[in-house]
């Protein structure tokens, strides 16, 4: 049993009766947690005067951390007992050998041995024939098992893995007892192709002028097993100032190469290669002679070029695995990087960066600690005064950082009240200023530390209804009067950029530069030529055309639709980045039926059916009219939200036509209108016939008619906007139909041209109301019909961008200005 489990890696054990040269292995294993690991009892073991029954217990891995081995071992035969704690726990540390509690002499003995190899001679293998053989005691069998092992040696080899097996390939081997004797020669003679040709050498020793290639073959059994080494030295007749690199293959290259660096190629340590062919690391070291100019050259040479590399790039642990008892908190190693690559600007927020992690972690006060821990650590072990000079230096920098801590307070302070600012959208009040100082100083009487009474004083500003809520000033009276600058700004910024206004916004509010419809309408075009504006298209756009959230649709079958879920975010991202172009490039109110062209990644490309989109990137696609795309129409996310859970619905998208688009104001329908079925593969009809048959009702004939013929026109995409000729029953899919003035249209395309024709004045002043209704925060009112009548006249012809309706509405007096406080509300 371990008996410090919570830490190290455990043990390896074996316990092996040892005769003469051969060993055979009872068991073996690891021992890692504070479980007992009990084995045995072994019955029938042979054991003779002379043998050894022996306990190993070594590191595992070769790590030796922490390692303190509980262990009992108990033996019993011919009526005598023998219990290593009971014999030799009272004298363990006297010398060797140990008798036992009976006083007979010799019995016990502790002894070391490289763990590696674990001692010499042969193991023989548990379970084998040679094993059996050997703790037979009956002659009689002793002799069939000699018997069967040779005819072991002289038959078919067993399964490589069994017991049998391995006896096999260790009698077989050339270096196994057998054939341990026989030489080899390796010098190569006329009629031999192993080793070297004797005449390379000079003495002892071979000599050869780098670059060279030496090749030297071996029989495989000989060298199975076995490890390889060559060691190299320049030679002395030679220049002195000279050096060289050796390297060990296993196959022979093609041609000598220069400098080569270390890296991985066939199993190798520190210049040798073992016959196994594992991959691993390798080393190719460089000769030179000792303290020679060479030296000092190469090592200087070598020295500079590793200080190109952090540390943390050439070890895989820095911090040891015990992360708790260190001094590496954090570690900074980014000197290279800032002298090869990084402005003077970049090195100082580099350096301020670093500065904010050690004051937000407290690392210099923490490292008193850790430091305390390590020193207590290294006593039960270790001599702790190579610690100690360290002791006052850490000391030092922790008090330095603590009066650098005390001193930063009154800023932290001044940035809560500098926060304020921003957080209420506009300079707070003297007062405003005195309560939050007030708070702070009453928190830290209350002796509060000065980290929690600056958040408690942060969560005043947060909790405050200036920042909860955007609260206007209107004045006394029924007459409109001008908001506040700050007010402007902080309607433009979350009319454009749903957040609270910019650096820009506020100095444009300082200098009075906001204070004209010019210098407001300039800010917006701006805001317009900002990435920011994103959050318009989502926030104005994606609800507009009701599919806010979409990536979060839960809705469809994913019996019928597996795939939904995986692309419902990409349907979504499409969306937002369409509207994000169209406010981003100031283009044309008609281009949102119109556009020649979308967003797509691989997977929504693949999706629609559009070739020649690879990777999972975001690009602009041209073109996709001839695919039936093109516009909001044609949108995945807006065909996917208004259908079925596993059908289309024409009646759902010819209502999102009407009223969405249109601005059309339909009768809610009647509450006992029966429901169409929900699987359109086990229905007699299509979902068009259907829809036809359940509209005949003469109470819904006259909404149906306004409706039904947009959403049958869309047909030819299913519920989650794939095109189809068919439905999910295999019927095939029709898209002619007649609206309600009698125009005939068919599919996609002929919506699409109806709205942009007869359509157009009614989608035109729809989408004026929407946004002007969003950047107001309210309903349009009669008192805003002249705005949406300029606005719709001048966006009508659609050569004028959207920028030019959202200046329209930041210079119009809705915008600019607020009702007195007494006004009477519109109705």
């Amino acid at each position: 049993t371990p008996a410090h489990a919570e830490c190290g890696n455990g043990i390896e054990w074996s316990l092996e009766l040892r005769r003469g040269g051969t060993r055979q292995r009872l068991a073996e294993g690891f021992a890692r947690s504070a479980t007992p690991l009990r084995v045995g009892p072994f019955e029938k073991v042979s054991v003779r005067p002379g043998d050894l029954v022996s306990l190993l217990i070594g590191p595992r891995d070769g790590n030796a951390s922490c390692d303190l081995t509980d262990i009992e071992l108990n033996l019993a035969g011919d009526g005598n007992e023998w219990s290593l704690t009971r014999d030799v726990a009272n004298n363990v540390l006297a010398a060797n050998p140990h008798g036992d509690s009976k006083g007979r002499e010799s019995i016990w003995q502790f002894y070391s041995e490289p763990v590696s190899g674990a001692g010499s001679g042969t193991v023989i293998p548990a379970g084998s024939l040679l094993a059996r053989w050997q703790a037979a005691e009956d002659p009689t069998e002793k002799r069939r098992l000699a018997e069967a092992l040779q005819q072991l040696l002289t038959s078919t080899p067993p399964p490589a893995k069994s017991p049998d097996g391995a006896l096999f390939r260790q009698l077989t081997s050339l270096a196994g007892p057998l054939f341990a004797g026989a030489s080899v020669d390796l010098n190569q003679s006329s009629a031999s192709t192993w080793g070297l040709d004797s005449a390379m050498f000079d003495g002892l020793n071979l000599r050869v002028k780098a670059p060279s290639i030496v090749e030297i073959r071996l029989p495989a059994d000989l060298v199975a097993e076995s490890e390889f080494t060559v060691t190299g030295a320049l030679d002395q007749a030679a220049d002195a100032e000279g050096s060289v690199q050796l390297q060990v293959l296993a196959t022979k290259p093609s041609e000598p190469h220069g400098l080569r660096p270390s890296g991985t190629s066939v199993r190798t340590a520190d210049g040798t290669w073992t016959s196994n062919n594992q991959t691993v690391s390798y080393s190719m070291p460089v000769v030179v002679n000792e303290r020679s100019a060479a030296q000092k050259r190469i090592e200087a040479a070598f020295d500079e070029f590793r200080q190109m590399f952090p540390a943390s790039l050439c070890y895989s642990k820095i911090v040891p695995v015990d992360e708790v008892v260190t001094l590496t908190l954090y570690h900074r190693e980014d000197e290279h990087l800032a002298r090869l690559l990084l402005s003077d600007a970049e090195k100082a927020k580099l350096n301020r960066l670093w500065d904010h992690l050690f004051f937000v972690s407290h690392a210099p006060i923490k490292l008193v600690d850790v430091f305390d821990q390590l020193w207590q650590y290294a006593t039960q072990d270790a001599d702790p005064s190579k610690f100690e000079p360290l002791r006052q230096p850490i000391k030092d920098r922790a008090a330095a950082f603590s009066r650098q801590l005390i001193a930063a307070e009154p800023s932290h302070l001044n940035a809560v009240v500098e926060f304020a600012n921003r957080a209420y959208r506009r300079p707070i009040t003297p007062s405003e200023k005195d309560e939050l100082r007030t708070l702070y100083a009453k928190l830290r009487k209350q002796e509060l530390p000065h980290e929690d009474a600056i958040r408690l004083t942060l969560v005043r500003v947060l909790i405050g209804p200036a920042f909860l809520y955007r609260t206007e000033k209107a004045l006394p009276g029924q007459q409109q009067s001008p908001v506040t600058d700050w007010e402007i700004a902080s309607r433009l910024s979350y009319f454009l950029w749903s957040s609270q206004p910019d650096a820009e916004l506020r100095t444009a509010v300082a200098s009075g530069k906001l204070h004209t419809a010019d210098g407001a309408a300039a800010q917006a075009r701006r805001m317009l030529r900002d990435r920011r504006v994103r959050r318009l298209a989502t926030e104005f756009g994606a609800s507009w055309l009701h599919i806010y959230g979409f990536d979060s649709l839960d809705e469809k079958s994913e019996r019928h639709f597996p795939t939904f879920r995986a692309l419902r975010g990409d349907m979504y991202e499409e969306s937002i980045q369409f509207f994000s172009d169209f406010f981003y490039g100031n283009r044309s109110v008609l281009s949102l039926l119109d556009a020649n062209h979308t967003f797509l990644n691989e997977a929504l490309a693949k999706h629609y059916g559009i070739a020649g989109v690879n990777g999972p990137e975001w690009r602009r696609v041209d073109g996709i009219k001839s695919q039936s795309r093109g516009g909001v129409l044609g949108l995945a996310s807006t065909l996917a939200k208004q259908s079925g859970a596993s059908r289309t619905s024409p009646i759902l998208r010819g209502s999102w036509v009407a009223e969405v688009l249109l601005g059309d104001k339909l009768p809610r329908p009647p509450k006992d209108v029966p429901q169409l079925p929900e699987d359109e593969a086990n229905i007699p009809l299509t979902m068009r016939e259907l829809t036809e048959k359940h509209t005949a009702d003469a109470r819904c004939s006259a909404c149906h008619k306004r409706i039904d013929p947009y959403g049958y026109s869309l047909e030819q995409f299913d519920a989650i906007g794939r095109l189809r000729t068919t439905d999910l029953g295999g019927r095939a899919i029709h898209t002619k139909t007649r609206v309600m003035d009698g125009t005939e249209i068919e599919g996609l395309d002929g919506l699409r041209q109806y709205l942009l024709t007869k359509g157009r004045a009614a989608f035109v002043r729809q989408f004026c109301r929407k946004l002007l209704g969003y950047s107001l925060g309210r309903a349009v009112q009669l008192s805003d019909e002249p705005l949406l009548t300029q606005m719709q006249t001048q966006l009508a012809d659609g050569s004028h961008p959207v920028g030019a309706a959202i200046e329209m509405i930041v210079r119009s007096r809705q915008f600019r200005e607020i009702r007195g406080r007494d006004a009477a509300p519109e109705e």
